[in-house]
């Protein structure tokens, strides 16, 4: 059983709807907080093997975006009521500016969520939905257990709901082809290769 001393994090005594303004008032945490449709959605803080993961998807992404394009994360997206933040978002260069906190979903080209055990719910359900009800064109997913996968989403036109264009597992290779090309070799992920 894990105790967390939430006395470290004071939460205001009333709140009818939460917004952005009162996620950046909250102390610093090693716990993740989002608002979902007004409410405040806290997950456990990421493990070592989820960092390994992203940090690594990081670079592979960075090495193939477009020069328009930058790979941030996380980045909180705008999704009033919801104000979600994934794990790794590849938006247009431009929108980087001092003193900026949030992007628009119209902004994101990709964006990237690694599962951990205490995100699976949002992760593969809720996360992915309100994305791509949102409009961002592209969405992957990252998983360690039971095995290591990548999978990715596209959103064909006029479309309110991803279309998978594949999943791989560890011994394979995603031949990503959208929206920029890369080849990801999906053992390479893992942070004790």
């Amino acid at each position: 059983m894990v105790v967390v001393d939430m006395a470290a994090v004071e939460f205001p005594a009333s709140r009818q709807r939460w917004a952005f303004e009162d996620l950046l008032e909250l102390p610093e945490s090693d716990w993740r907080f989002e608002i979902v449709d007004g409410g405040l959605h806290m997950t456990p803080p990421p493990s070592l093997y989820h960092d390994g993961i992203w940090l690594r998807l990081r670079d592979l992404i960075r090495d193939a975006v477009p020069a328009a394009y930058v790979v941030h994360g996380p980045t909180a997206i705008d999704l009033d009521p919801s104000y979600l933040i994934p794990d790794l978002t590849v938006l247009r260069r431009d929108t980087v500016r001092r003193g900026r906190n949030l992007i628009r979903p119209s902004e994101a080209l990709l964006v990237v969520e690694v599962v951990s055990p205490g995100s699976k719910s949002a992760d593969r359900i809720l996360k992915p939905a309100t994305y791509a009800a949102a409009g961002i064109p592209h969405f992957w997913r990252a998983e360690f257990q039971p095995e290591l996968s990548l999978t990715a989403y596209a959103l064909p036109d006029g479309a309110r709901t991803y279309t998978e264009v594949g999943t791989w597992t560890a011994g394979q290779t995603a031949p990503i082809r959208a929206p920029f090309e890369v080849d990801i070799e999906i053992a390479e992920l893992a942070p004790d290769r």
